[in-house]
């Protein structure tokens, strides 16, 4: 049955929309440079590949609208990761399409191992500033990815801080509640020591007003 969560809805649509991109760009691998596919496989990509990241981070903001108020934190982290997941993906695509390097398709068709296996391009008839440029866009491309990944890990690490904080604040209420149960058991013992000297008072009286009413008895005799 399929889900009735509109935001996995949608985000099953635009994991489709982010394969198909990387379909795409594995397609033009294939293909001839300076072919009719291969430009029109190149225009397509240079038209999906800024689409699927916008989508991609409207729906990574959603999760902070009255939209997602009932997810969980958990639920909320998991679904920001499959989001940073996407742009990862299409950081990779990006810079590969930029500057002409090449991955391979893995045996699964709905994932890419990326490699370094260089495109056909031809850099002989570009100039000098169209090399530069091309180049400076790689390096742009490479820090945005870099940028991305030190979000990831900045975010991952104020998880785990907040975990341990949870987990630091659960240890001092046990603590609390074993110094409140020694505190108590303590009081139970002296109250069980009382009852029993009480009880031991109460068994030994009636020995002693025996002894009592001999000893006026020898008296009385004595003086009689």
């Amino acid at each position: 049955m399929k889900s009735t969560d509109k935001w996995l809805v949608d985000y099953e649509k635009i994991e489709q929309e982010v394969r198909e991109v990387r379909e795409t760009l594995v397609k033009r691998w294939q293909t001839n440079v300076g072919t009719a596919e291969h430009a029109l496989l190149t225009n397509r990509l240079r038209n999906n590949i800024p689409r699927a990241e916008k989508v991609v981070d409207v729906l990574l903001s959603r999760l902070d609208t009255w939209e997602s108020r009932n997810l969980t934190e958990r639920e909320k982290e998991r679904r920001i990761r499959l989001c940073e997941t996407l742009q990862s993906s299409l950081k990779r695509v990006a810079m590969d399409f930029n500057d002409g390097r090449s991955s391979m398709a893995s045996a699964r068709p709905s994932s890419l191992s990326w490699g370094v296996e260089e495109e056909a391009t031809d850099t002989s008839v570009l100039s000098t500033d169209q090399i530069r440029e091309q180049n400076r866009r790689v390096i742009d491309e490479q820090e945005a990815g870099l940028e991305a990944l030190s979000q990831v890990i900045s975010r991952q690490k104020r998880i785990a801080s907040a975990i341990g904080n949870e987990v630091d604040d659960q240890n001092d209420l046990l603590d609390e509640i074993s110094d409140r149960t020694t505190n108590t058991q303590n009081r139970l013992t002296d109250e069980t020591d009382h009852i029993g000297i009480v009880q031991k008072k109460i068994r030994t009286w009636p020995y002693w007003v025996v002894i009592i009413a001999l000893f006026i008895a020898i008296v009385i005799v004595a003086v009689w």
